[in-house]
């Protein structure tokens, strides 16, 4: 999910498929899981203004490059750059 004014990429706590949790990009299998859940999810996350956000298509790999970026690091923030279609990380300005 990228926010609509910012591009910042939805970030969170997930669990993998081993069960253990990791910091990471918020993702779906389909679109249309996607397109059925992520209002609800963004509201059960407590996201202020939830229709601020809307789904981005992500290959596989810019998926996985994006959870690389985050380093399993909540301090790490993600936005999508439109030009290059990839996500460029940066530490969250609150983490300075």
């Amino acid at each position: 999910m990228k926010h609509a004014i910012t591009s910042k990429l939805y970030t969170c706590m997930l669990v993998n498929g081993y069960r253990l949790p990791y910091y990471g990009t918020k993702y779906w299998d389909d679109e249309e899981a996607a397109q059925l859940d992520y209002l609800n999810f963004l509201n059960i996350q407590g996201v202020a203004d939830p229709d601020s956000w809307q789904l981005l298509e992500l290959t596989e790999n810019q998926l996985k490059m994006c959870n690389v970026k985050l380093k399993n690091d909540s301090r790490f923030i993600l936005h999508w750059d439109q030009v290059v279609q990839a996500a460029v990380a940066s530490i969250s300005p609150s983490e300075l």
